[in-house]
């Protein structure tokens, strides 16, 4: 159930979760008419999407995010003009406004992106199945640790929509297929993920059965109230299975180890490694090998108009996440290692662009590391030794490919659950996550692109320049963040995260401090790296 994580979430699932009460405004007397629950599916990625609604009662709205677990969400403004309906939560900057003609209302949901939505008012039959509509928990017992999982189920006026959530692995929102529910049965499948559960009930709300991803295993799902709440996950401790931290301010770096690794210990970097790739592509720039606006066609003919190299580095593309066949081939402990060239352009000629707003990419930044590498005639693994590790002193880092020899310093790595996992290999999609290194590697890289940007102001400004916004905290530049401390200094960051291991990378553009982090174990730490980046 491995992605480079899924959880990563998008800006619009995150404020989807946090949706607060707001005050309501009636609409004008026609409002009455338009009494019922409304309800669509909102596509806001390949493969990804959640139902919306609306509620109408005696004149006043109501909103929900059923597989969000929202319902009945006061709204700050209801108006009705004509056939033109407007439902907005102003201090979220939310809003639907569609156009009513025959059960349906047809127009545009926007959050920070503009999406296409039609909402269709549910007929009795739809009505009575609401009952079913809600989030069912339990936990799937791998190697005696528990994993647990969660159905959201939401209705729609021709049948149910199906999400999976897997908190532990920070993955949310995974399409289901095949919903099926009532008084004596759940069942489902996860194309995906290719995985299947059929259960049937044990008492109201609860579904006894068996969870399938290549061998059956044991499953409950139960409704989620406030009497029965989901399981938790298990947090583990930085450091329980390894891992090694460096603080650098001022003289020799202070390095502390866990466990048993030492500075020949490997640990993959995750997306960390799409900083290499943006500094990469500042310093072609500064070259006048590419542009920031050198179009992608220039060394993907088959990908759509429009897409610069800027736009692919600051996740302002439209590409998606992932590219729509990434899972079909792929086998669950190694998802990116089969995704070549070939493959890579043929997902650009039939993809299907997204408001260019931001939307965080591991298809746009792999795009981005191909096409730098077709730039200089070689491969991206060659690129990255000739013109990052070897002029950086990075003495044993690697690109993970299919061909790379197997390290016997590479860190076991381990799940979030504290299981042990397999390592990740890539091809095309290497930028987004394919680099291995150790901890004097990463202190290197920090202290070699430090003074690259102390001693290069044009690749400073190039690499740094602020060019979208990302979430409420932050701001993009190439490949990386942006952001304030309390006193209000800007520091820069990126983290990463593969299936057995997660890292971070933060400093300050004066050179005054920075901070690494590396496990292996796929926990987040952003929290406890960043404080002790900001506690100068």
């Amino acid at each position: 159930m491995n992605s480079l994580r899924q959880s990563s979430q998008s800006g619009l699932l995150s404020k989807l979760l946090c949706w607060l009460g707001a005050i309501l405004v009636s609409g004008t007397a026609m409002a009455s008419s338009l009494d019922g629950t409304w309800r669509g599916e909102l596509n806001y990625q390949d493969n990804l999407s959640m139902v919306i609604g609306i509620t109408i009662e005696d004149g006043e709205a109501t909103f929900a995010s059923p597989n969000q677990g929202l319902y009945a969400q006061p709204v700050s403004a209801f108006e009705v003009d004509g056939d033109t309906v407007t439902v907005q939560v102003a201090e979220l900057n939310l809003a639907f406004r569609g156009v009513v003609s025959h059960e349906r209302m047809v127009g545009e949901f926007t959050q920070g992106q503009s999406f296409p939505l039609t909402l269709t008012r549910l007929d009795a039959t739809a009505l009575q199945r609401l009952q079913y509509e809600g989030q069912y928990a339990g936990a799937l017992d791998v190697n005696g640790n528990e994993l647990p999982l969660q159905v959201n189920i939401a209705v729609l006026v021709d049948g149910y929509l199906g999400t999976l959530d897997s908190p532990a692995q920070q993955t949310f929102g995974l399409p289901l297929a095949e919903v099926k529910i009532d008084a004596m049965r759940l069942s489902f499948t996860s194309p995906i993920i290719k995985a299947a559960y059929a259960g049937e009930a044990q008492s109201e709300g609860s579904y006894v059965g068996a969870w399938h991803q290549g061998l059956p295993m044991p499953l409950t799902l139960t409704r989620v109230t406030e009497d029965t709440p989901a399981p938790q996950v298990k947090q583990h401790d930085f450091g329980e299975f390894g891992g090694a931290t460096a603080i650098i301010s001022g003289g020799d770096p202070q390095v502390n180890y866990f466990g048993e690794h030492d500075s020949q210990t490997l640990y993959e970097i995750g997306s960390v490694s799409k900083t290499i790739v943006s500094y990469l592509l500042a310093s072609a720039v500064v070259e006048g090998k590419v542009a920031l606006t050198t179009p992608l066609q220039r060394f993907f003919p088959s990908a759509p108009e429009g897409i610069t190299l800027q736009s692919l580095a600051t996740h302002t593309s439209g590409l998606p996440r992932l590219p729509a066949d990434l899972f079909a081939q792929a086998t669950g402990h190694d998802p990116y290692a089969h995704y070549d060239r070939q493959m890579l352009a043929q997902a650009l000629a039939s993809v299907e662009l997204h408001n260019k707003g931001h939307l965080y990419s591991n298809f746009a930044v792999g795009a981005l590391a191909e096409a730098l590498a077709v730039a200089y005639d070689m491969s991206f693994a060659e690129l990255v030794r000739k013109r990052v590790f070897k002029p950086f002193n990075m003495t044993s880092a690697y690109v993970a490919t299919p061909d790379a020899p197997h390290r016997e310093a590479l860190a076991i790595p381990h799940d979030t659950l504290g299981n042990v996992v397999s390592p990740w290999r890539f091809q095309a999609l290497a930028g987004a996550g394919a680099v291995v290194a150790t901890l004097p590697d990463m202190i290197a890289y920090v202290q070699g692109l430090n003074q690259a940007l102390a001693d290069s102001p044009q690749l400073r400004e190039v690499l740094l320049t602020p060019r979208a916004d990302f979430g409420d905290c932050c701001q993009q530049a190439l490949g990386w963040f942006l952001q304030e401390d309390d006193d209000g200094n800007t520091f820069v960051w990126h983290n990463g995260q593969t299936a057995g291991f997660s890292s971070y990378v933060g400093f300050y553009p004066d050179g005054s401090r920075a901070v690494i982090f590396l496990n292996n174990q796929a926990r987040p730490m952003n929290a406890e790296a960043q404080q002790r980046l900001t506690d100068r």
